[in-house]
């Protein structure tokens, strides 16, 4: 194993721990090559390479990317069924937001974020979901977030999206699934 494979397998050891496996989570190749010591050209280098292997997947034109079902099966790491499955959200039964809890309202608001991106939606409604979603991170800041409140959140987050325009039936049936 040459330098150049060792700072392909560090960099996607790297974007595993940053996002703890999690397909749908997203963070910087820049970032993520300074994590491990990469300068900027490098790191996007190494990105480069791995998202030619199939397992890195760029996500945004400003250099967010993913790890892959492929970089996960390389790292020896099954992917969880919650982030295979494309309804597959549930929160917990429980009073308090659990891991899985968190994982699951992550992908949510980046599916909601997803949806709403590049789509013109009237400016009240906008607004409404906007700040439904920051409602959500400071929920999420808590120690003990609150699954009954984050709950409540989404019937209200599935309400708007039951009259938008974009993308509204995927995410609204997103929606659906977690607060039933």
């Amino acid at each position: 194993m040459h330098i150049n494979d060792l700072n392909l397998k560090s960099y996607l050891d790297e974007l595993y721990r940053q996002t703890a496996g999690n397909t749908e989570a997203q963070v910087s190749m820049y970032d993520l090559g300074a994590a491990i010591g990469l300068d900027k050209a490098e790191a996007g280098s190494v990105a480069e390479q791995l998202m030619v292997l199939g397992q890195v997947e760029l996500r945004t034109l400003a250099g967010g990317i993913s790890i892959t079902p492929a970089g996960l099966a390389f790292l020896g790491i099954a992917v969880p069924p919650a982030t295979s499955a494309e309804y597959g959200f549930s929160l917990g039964k429980g009073p308090v937001a659990d891991e899985n809890d968190r994982r699951t309202i992550h992908l949510l608001t980046q599916k909601i974020k997803d949806a709403l991106s590049g789509h013109s939606v009237e400016y009240e409604l906008l607004e409404e979901i906007i700040l439904d979603l920051k409602t959500i991170d400071v929920q999420m800041l808590s120690p003990k977030p609150k699954i009954a409140v984050l709950r409540e959140i989404m019937r209200s987050l599935h309400k708007a999206f039951a009259t938008a325009d974009v993308d509204a039936g995927k995410v609204a049936n997103l929606l659906k699934t977690v607060i039933d």
